[in-house]
């Protein structure tokens, strides 16, 4: 055991020596220093919303003609039939959607169970309650109005005063309680209007692929150094096993200090949960050397493998995910990335 921990902690100083070794590893570090120093940006989140009026009613039409106009955090649009709507969201053109059905309004004020007002949402849809509050905050201020004038109206058939004197009163008070800073005062703390919604946002680094890429990479060197000992015939007097091992021993010695720095720069730059964050780097690093064993057993001469090690390298690049988005791959496309490990990081 003390043979194979000398032999191991040789190995590591052997990889720490090597040029290409040494610069993914400040490369690592200094995206981690350069990502740190990018400043944050605030931007506005545009959250369209789509709206189906199907109601003739008057008054819905002008609650749909409200909302499109209205100036808020959601963007309301209208589209032109319900397949529309359900396309918008399914694509993620649209955030959520409401259907005003036909006969709404004119029995907003007495509930029918078969004419409901429907809300469609998705998986991915951002700030669904607050979007319904804001619908529903304008549907009742038009329905308000309605069912006051409507109980007004009955009981001046059984009392038989004037209603149209009622009905200014009415929309006197109405008006009065909506729009009166004496009832209801709303004070922005920062000092400005609230009309928009903004994140912080900063340029994207792909770190964690590029991190990938690196203990990958240290991988296919370590692969290099074990078959250049081999053809110099430094191994020859080692059982079968002995090999075996000194094959891991050179691939595991490559990765590691390539993993031991990768996972503060990801958690640094990411942030998240340590410990999950720690065993996906992990199960990545023992992926990259089953992998890297499975290579080694395959090519057993260094020059075979120095000429295959750039076509590897540059696939893994452009097929890992760190300057293309893989998930818009084509399903081939796709197949063939899974090829390489720089893809499931």
């Amino acid at each position: 055991m003390k043979l194979i921990l000398n032999r191991f902690l040789i190995l590591c100083k052997r990889s720490l020596k090597q040029p290409v070794n040494l610069a993914m590893l400040l490369a690592l570090v200094l995206l981690a220093v350069i990502y740190r120093q990018i400043p944050s940006s605030e931007k506005s989140m545009y959250i369209p919303v789509a709206v189906l009026c199907e109601d003739t009613d008057p008054d819905m039409q002008a609650a749909a003609e409200e909302l499109i106009q209205k100036n808020s955090i959601f963007h309301f649009y209208r589209v032109e039939s319900r397949e529309e709507m359900y396309r918008d969201i399914m694509q993620k053109k649209a955030n959520s959607g409401f259907l005003i059905p036909d006969g709404f309004g004119k029995n907003a004020n007495y509930p029918n169970p078969e004419i409901k007002i429907t809300v469609y949402t998705s998986p991915s849809s951002l700030l669904p309650s607050l979007c319904k509050d804001e619908f529903f905050n304008l549907i009742f201020r038009r329905t308000a109005v309605r069912a006051m004038k409507e109980k007004a109206a009955e009981a001046s058939i059984y009392s038989g005063f004037d209603l149209t004197e009622l009905m200014k009163t009415l929309d006197a008070t109405y008006d009065h309680f909506q729009n009166s800073t004496e009832i209801f005062r709303v004070e922005d703390a920062s000092g400005g209007v609230y009309n928009d919604l903004t994140k912080e946002e900063k340029a994207e680094l792909p770190i964690r692929k590029f991190a990938g890429l690196f203990i990958f990479a240290a991988g296919m060197i370590g692969i290099a150094t074990y078959l250049k000992d081999t053809d110099e015939r430094l191994y020859t007097r080692l059982r079968l096993s002995e090999r075996w091992y000194m094959r891991s021993l050179h691939i595991i010695s490559a990765i590691l200090p390539m993993t031991i720095i990768s996972y503060p720069v990801i958690l640094i730059t990411e942030g998240g949960n340590a410990l999950a964050l720690l065993g996906k780097v992990l199960l990545y690093a023992a992926v990259c050397v089953l992998y890297s064993l499975t290579l080694c057993l395959v090519i057993r001469r260094s020059s075979v493998y120095q000429k295959i090690l750039p076509v590897i390298l540059t696939m893994s690049i452009i097929m890992g995910g760190v300057i293309f988005d893989v998930t818009q791959f084509e399903k081939a496309l796709k197949v063939l990335s899974m090829l390489f490990p720089p893809y499931y990081f």
